[in-house]
């Protein structure tokens, strides 16, 4: 039995998948380090990277436009101050670019920064710098950030309210958005004790998850917006689960946790891990209003891989797990990523991606980022000119759309498909949040957040297009739609 099991092991890890798109900056084999961070919208990607071998590289941001006839590179966003970890996070939006500088040392040793960019006549033009009034040393300003709506959020993973440097006790910074004005709005600190609050950070409509953790283990804290302030209504804590964080790996938007669909996704660490026969798990969980906590549903149990150890994200009915090193079989391999689909009211297997370079060892998928139905992948240590000398990087592109499924389908009925151009929409449980409307190439093409019945496509031309269905208990359904 366990000669078997080794065999299905080893086939899995090796069945790689061929549908993703590779990244490659101009002058490819002068870049180091690249994949660690990234993001990207509708029409243009953004890849932080190296220009030249460490030590001496400098940290830069390399640019892509996306259309129907590929991914090519669009040029170079260099600091507005010294190389201090540029890049460690970015998020972008269609207007908007925001840079992470963990190092930055201007009022303090490890202080940190955030620079704002500013999308002025098809050209990213620096309009800012955001920095706490107050700052202390290793506070690491920018370790994560992200766009909610019309405020940006900003963690400090080194936070201490007594500014001691060697107590991580962490912080998010919330600022309102009002044009090219950022004002602070509120600050969450973590819990005294813990350490690395905010080191995860997810946000959902009203919902936003993060973690941090103490000698006693490890917790999950959820607060939700009440008016204009974002209210704790509960800290778990959380046994099993290992939140493992180190501003240097720079594992900005992905970890052991993510929330989707109005679900918690957590891996399970083994009870015993020596016994990687033992079961993997991912656990799910939804959220109670009335009591207030997240409520166990069930395990999504999986066997992919010889791996002790897993991060998860999951965005719509995607799941991606990933490996995070320390393996079994002492064999040299790509690091996979595998790939799970909701479809009948479960998870199944899809599909497993890896780098495309021929060394292994590499990290694919320590960096993840999910939008929609496409998903940037980071291989910040793939190798491609030596296996010795520091490594190029990479970076890949996933669009999910043609594989896409009904998520929990039952609760939607669209109607005519095929169409003319009005849809209408029947639903049996909930109301209709918001729906969204994709083209074959993953473009974003039309857009309605209030609760409708009817849809009006008339304008779109004839093709297939992908329609997604977000309902007000948060579950969320994809359906493809052809227009006549």
């Amino acid at each position: 039995m366990k000669k078997l099991y080794i065999l299905t092991l080893l086939i899995s890890v090796h069945s790689f998948s061929q549908s993703l798109v590779r990244i490659e900056p101009e002058n490819f084999s002068t870049v180091y380090g690249f994949g660690g961070s990234g993001s990207f919208n509708d029409t243009e990607i953004v890849v932080a990277g190296q220009d030249a071998m460490p030590p001496i590289g400098v940290s830069k941001l390399y640019l892509f436009n996306t259309d129907s006839s590929g991914i090519t590179p669009n040029g170079t966003i260099d600091s507005p101050e010294a190389n201090q970890n540029f890049g460690g996070a970015i998020e972008m939006t269609d207007d908007y670019l925001f840079v992470g500088s963990i190092r930055n040392n201007t009022n303090v040793e490890n202080g940190g920064a955030v620079y704002v960019f500013k999308k002025v006549n098809g050209n990213w033009e620096y309009l800012l710098k955001i920095q706490p009034s107050t700052q202390h040393e290793n506070d690491y300003f920018g370790t994560n950030i992200k766009v909610h709506n019309n405020q940006l959020f900003i963690t400090a993973f080194g936070y201490d309210e007594n500014g001691d440097a060697a107590i991580n006790d962490g912080a998010v910074y919330i600022y309102n958005q009002s044009g090219d004005t950022f004002s602070l709005q509120q600050t969450l600190a973590g819990v005294s004790g813990n350490s690395g609050f905010g080191t995860l950070l997810e946000i959902e409509n009203d919902m936003l998850v993060t973690t941090s953790t103490n000698s006693t283990g490890d917790f999950i804290t959820t607060f939700n917006l009440e008016s204009s302030n974002w209210e704790l209504v509960n800290s778990t804590l959380m046994p099993n689960v290992s939140f493992v964080y180190n501003p240097e790996l720079r594992l900005l938007h992905s970890d052991r946790v993510s929330l989707s669909n109005g679900k918690l996704y957590l891996y399970h660490l083994n009870d015993t891990e020596n016994d990687f026969l033992g079961l993997k798990m991912i656990k799910i969980y939804n959220w109670s209003d009335i009591t207030p906590e997240w409520n166990f549903v069930e395990d999504f149990v999986f066997q992919e891989g010889d791996y002790y150890k897993y991060k998860v994200k999951v965005e719509g009915n995607n799941m991606f797990i990933v490996p995070t090193g320390e393996y079994i079989l002492m064999v040299e391999r790509k690091n996979p990523v595998f790939h799970f689909v909701y479809e009948n009211g479960s998870w199944s297997y899809n599909s497993t991606y890896a780098g495309m370079s021929s060394y292994t060892n590499d990290n694919f998928g320590r960096f993840i980022l999910a939008k929609g139905n496409k998903v940037l992948f980071g291989n910040s240590t793939e190798y491609w000119t030596h296996p010795v000398m520091a490594p190029n990087g990479g970076a890949y592109m996933l669009d999910v759309t043609l594989g896409i499924n009904e998520f929990e389908t039952s609760n939607f009925i669209v109607h005519p498909n095929p169409t003319d151009g009005i849809v209408k929409i029947y639903s049996k449980n909930s109301e209709v949040a918001s729906i969204e409307i994709y083209d074959g190439i993953g473009k974003k093409v039309f857009e309605n957040n209030s609760n409708v019945s009817e849809i009006d496509i008339t304008h779109l031309n004839s093709g297939i297009y992908f329609c997604r269905i977000i309902s007000s208990d948060n579950s969320t359904m994809y359906q493809k739609i052809i227009k006549k």
